[in-house]
């Protein structure tokens, strides 16, 4: 493995762990998204949507976007270590330029 990015990894796991994560809830329609717009724009956190991440792998067309779309097709829930890691993968990404994560 690439010495460079596990390091880099590590380090934004590290950041990861004093991140400020809000979980947002509720029915569809209650304005978790009007809310989570707000939050973002006052606050500077980062909105992250499980359905808009589980979307984005699949638009992308990646191996694995491509054995989500086949999940999601079938009606079938996508795995919850899935989605955990997508919403890793994004908070990773964001570590350093967010002053926490919305999650949806």
């Amino acid at each position: 493995p690439n010495k460079d990015m596990a390091s880099t990894e590590s380090k934004g796991k590290a950041d990861l762990k004093d991140a400020k994560v809000v979980f947002v809830i509720g029915g569809p329609g209650s304005g978790k998204g009007t809310q989570c717009a707000k939050i973002v724009e006052k606050y500077g956190f980062t909105h992250l949507s499980s359905g808009d991440l589980l979307r984005a792998e699949v638009a992308s067309g990646s191996d694995r976007g491509k054995a989500l779309n086949d999940i999601m097709e079938k009606g079938e829930l996508v795995s919850q270590v899935t989605v955990l890691n997508l919403l890793k993968e994004a908070m990773l990404a964001k570590v350093s330029s967010s002053k926490g994560f919305l999650i949806d």
